[in-house]
């Protein structure tokens, strides 16, 4: 082999194989791309519709917008069309892609146009890519249609260009999951043409378009992006496909990330991101940084939006706590391996940048960071200088103006106590009095209420006490140097403050959030069993996100189990099972807050363990709120994580458990057929020996005695294993039940010898019963048959010439029963097996089921007592059985 030549890269091939096969289980998606409306994509996606059916497949219209074009509309003929769903909302009917309809149907492939539109209220998604991504999870091939200006990343470049706002946009990622993209392209110079003709928009619409979007030099402008989008993605096809040749290229371990905000500027910098990161190949985070400041509902809501919009794009979204937000950037990069970061750039705040040591940018710039740092530009840069009020709102919190409100009445109290102490401590010393009031703002206000305090008190100090007294005019130059001086330390002892005091809140959530999760591992590590550590998190969930939380488990058969719940108590009408149903089927959360199915009432949250999903977690809040804020969600994606884990933990469990019970019923099946046919053949040998010696006629008068005695052995010895096995089998299923009558212990030992005397060779059996022992209520029947099989035992495995000894005696006010032989005894280590099902010790003479003693086990305990093996002294076996004593019934004399 030629030493320049590149060997194979074996993990890019297994990521080769790898994606083959999750592809074959979806559907294919084919995009038909064009640089805007009016290029031919619906006609062209219509003629290959017609093409596949040529070929056979099973193709149906989803939808298909002719805009009343004569020559669509004709392709639409000769294809199966599904009627579309009709909605109502306000009164009004709107027609919709019916995706349940699709979906039973289950064709092949479906043609879904306009890829990018927004579903009508009441839809499963807001989003048609969002059906079109269910269709092809459910394994159907789609053909769809998409302008240019619809993609993420390139929405803010159309708009330049074409100073139109672009409300309807799809993720590209759904461009990485395109199996085939076919560029519809035309001149547009033809496509003028087209739209003079009516080809494109009929009346005042087409006047419109040329007005605005359809001039040449703009249409040149989106078929470049166009052509330039897809150029990119046969690229990356031909990168993938160069791994499995010799040419494979470098393999590149570039890693990006981006700092989001709640700035609606984050959303140019994700998608600029994005566009670096497919560029590279590379993987790419999206960090969120909480810096302690309280945002409101708007800014809280862009948030959201803006992490949604990373997660669409392939990010990998990381929300972390930080006072610091360039130390929180430093850290992160360090334990991901970043390797560039992308900041907006950075506004010209001087306030700012001297209290927080320069802006974002210089901060990771003295970092020292081993990464490029990549700036983006802002599409409306601000002033070079803010205004006062633009500083400070920088700091403002949730609070709003209430902040002010209270600095100002500390400012007050300050200024009197400062007005009493002034005569006795000088004008100068009640400079440390007005330093009170900013310090308090620190603690309880923000930073915009801490500049307010600290530049209202610098006044009021010098109206009110600096001489000359009741004026801003100040005599002495030290004095002049004295309030500057105030003012400076005045803020940077606030600010300090307030940044401890936002630190502090960190940590407390930081540690409120560490604390319920390990409250969450707790109920679940100390719980006895599933059901208990279900209910104990649900309840933890319930108190800490104010709402009602349950889990539905799914079946063994695969299916959510909704009869296991109070569906009136949770009012889980059909639309709420079938949100939870599809959150389930899909792996996705759904309902409220979130884009799917958003108007349900709880949401739903699949439990994922670390193979497959166990369930479904339900939760529904108390008072109708918008949307959970990011820390909730984080906060209960942790817990639904932890949950499912630990569920499916005992899911394996059980399974395992179910898989040893089979293993060992095959064992016992399997033990039990050996047993029998040895057992039942040496009896069933000599039974038919004997009747075949009386058949014969052979047999002299005194040998019929013999023979009738081995058949009745032989029959004893059936009947015996006969019993075990019912016995056995009967204690197994619980119908065993007892007759308990009260007997004397010595008649029940006086038929016990007497039925196995003729068992006894050269042994000796004996029996002792202590006289305090009177009658003991048992189950005549049952605790023979027990008895019979312990003594049984010692006469078959004590040896040829053991002493049998049965005692009774009463102690504790417990009946002792011990069967005691001089014999060989028991290996130590066999002891605890002595009770188990078909065991019998090994190197003993074959004979028996090995079910005796288990079923004398079985007996003793129906009665409330308990049987044990001890070694005998100096050899031996002794089995002890103790059982409750009770006085017994006094029987009434009888009368003369």
């Amino acid at each position: 082999m030629n030493s320049n030549e590149r060997r194979l890269d074996p993990d890019a091939l297994l990521k080769i194989i790898d994606d083959d096969d999750r592809a074959t289980s979806k559907g294919k998606l084919r995009l038909f791309l064009g640089m805007s409306a009016g290029v031919g994509k619906t006609f062209a996606m219509l003629k290959a519709a017609h093409q596949k059916k040529n070929e056979g497949a099973d193709i149906v219209i989803g939808v298909v917008e002719t805009h009343g074009r004569v020559e669509t509309a004709a392709l639409v003929t000769g294809l199966e069309v599904i009627p579309r769903k009709k909605l109502h909302y306000r009164k009004t009917e709107i027609e919709e892609m019916d995706l349940d309809a699709i979906l039973q149907r289950k064709p092949q492939v479906v043609v879904v146009d306009e890829l990018a539109h927004t579903n009508g209220p009441g839809s499963r998604h807001p989003k048609r890519y969002q059906d079109v991504l269910e269709l092809l999870d459910a394994g159907i091939d789609v053909y769809t249609a998409l302008n240019i200006q619809h993609f993420e990343s390139r929405k803010e470049s159309v708009e330049a260009i074409t100073g139109i706002s672009i409300r309807e946009s799809v993720p590209d990622s759904l461009l990485e999951k395109t199996h085939l993209v076919e560029l519809v392209d035309i001149a547009p110079s033809e496509l003028l043409k087209r739209l003079k003709e009516g080809k494109v928009y009929l009346g005042e619409k087409a006047e419109a378009a040329t007005q605005n979007f359809f001039k040449e030099d703009k249409l040149t402008a989106l078929r470049e992006i166009a052509l330039r989008m897809t150029a990119e993605r046969v690229d990356q096809d031909l990168q993938k496909f160069s791994v499995t040749r010799d040419e494979s290229p470098w393999q590149t371990n570039e890693r990006l990330l981006v700092a989001v905000s709640h700035s609606p500027y984050s959303e140019k910098i994700i998608r600029a991101t994005r566009r670096l990161a497919y560029n590279l190949e590379a993987p790419w985070i999206a960090v969120h940084v909480d810096t302690g400041i309280t945002l409101n509902e708007e800014d809280q809501a862009q948030l959201i939006k803006n992490l949604n919009l990373a997660r669409e794009l392939n990010a990998e979204v990381i929300t972390t706590a930080d006072a610091d937000l360039a130390s929180a950037l430093k850290r992160i990069c360090r334990q991901k391996n970043v390797t560039q970061v992308v900041v907006g750039r950075p506004s010209r705040r001087w306030f700012r940048n001297v209290i927080e040591g320069g802006s974002l940018l210089d901060r990771l710039v003295k970092e020292s960071l081993e990464v490029d740092i990549h700036v983006i530009r802002q599409d409306k840069p601000e002033q070079a200088t803010a205004s006062f009020a633009d500083e400070v709102s920088l700091y403002r919190t949730q609070s709003g103006w209430m902040k002010y409100y209270y600095s100002f009445w500390y400012l007050i109290f300050v200024s009197l106590l400062g007005a009493l102490f002034e005569p006795l401590i000088g004008y100068r010393a009640v400079g440390f009095i007005f330093l009170l009031a900013v310090i308090i703002a620190g603690l309880s206000g923000s930073m915009g209420a801490v500049l307010f305090t600290a530049t209202l008190s610098a006044v009021v100090w010098n109206f009110g006490f600096i001489p000359p007294r009741f004026t801003f005019v100040i005599s002495q130059p030290d004095d002049v140097i004295l309030c500057i001086s105030y003012f400076v330390v005045a803020i940077i002892t606030g600010f300090l403050t307030n940044r401890i005091r936002v630190h502090e809140n960190l940590i407390r959530e930081r540690e409120e959030k560490t604390n319920v999760l390990n409250l969450v591992l707790q109920d679940i590590s100390n719980s006895q069993n599933k059901t208990e550590f279900i209910k104990k998190v649900t309840e933890r969930v319930s108190d800490i996100l104010k709402g009602r939380a349950i889990v539905i488990l799914k079946s063994k058969e695969g299916a959510l189990q909704f009869d296991r719940i109070d569906l009136v108590q949770f009012d889980l009408d059909e639309k709420e099972q079938a949100v939870a149903i599809w959150s389930f089927q899909n792996q996705k959360p759904a309902g409220w807050s979130t884009d799917t199915l958003g108007q349900a009432r709880s949401l739903y949250i699949p439990l994922q363990g670390v193979s497959e999903i166990v369930g479904v977690f339900l939760f529904r809040p108390e008072k109708k709120l918008k949307k959970l804020s990011i820390d909730q969600q984080n906060l209960l994606n942790s817990i639904t994580t932890q949950l499912g884990i630990s569920i499916e933990r005992h899911f394996l469990s059980r399974r395992l458990a179910e898989s040893q019970r089979l293993k060992d019923s095959e064992m016992l099946h399997q033990t039990l057929l050996n047993s029998i046919s040895h057992e039942m053949r040496t009896p069933l040998t000599a039974i038919l020996g004997s009747v075949s010696a009386l058949e014969s006629h052979s047999a002299k008068s005194q040998e019929i005695a013999g023979i009738a005695e081995s058949l009745a052995d032989a029959g004893e010895r059936l009947n015996r294993v006969i019993e075990n096995l019912l016995d056995m089998s009967r204690l197994n299923s619980g119908v065993l039940g007892l007759k308990l009558e009260w007997h004397d212990l010595s008649d029940l030992i006086g038929v016990v010898l007497k039925k196995l005397e003729k068992n006894v060779g050269e042994q000796k059996m004996s029996s002792f019963i202590a006289e305090d022992i009177g009658l003991i209520e048992i189950d005549f029947r049952l605790f023979e048959h027990a008895l019979s099989n312990i003594v049984l035992n010692s006469i078959q495995y004590a040896g040829p010439r053991s002493n049998i000894v049965i005692k009774a005696e009463l102690k504790n006010q417990k009946v002792l029963i011990s069967v005691i032989d001089n014999g060989v005894g028991v290996p130590e280590e066999f002891v605890p097996l002595l009770f188990d099902k078909f065991f019998r010790v090994p190197g003993t003479p074959a004979g028996g089921t090995g079910l005796g003693l288990s079923i004398v086990q079985g007996i003793v305990e129906l009665h409330k007592g308990r049987i044990w093996y001890e070694p005998n002294t100096p050899q031996g076996s002794k089995f002890m059985i103790e059982l409750p004593y009770k006085n017994p019934p006094v029987l009434p004399q009888e009368r003369h």
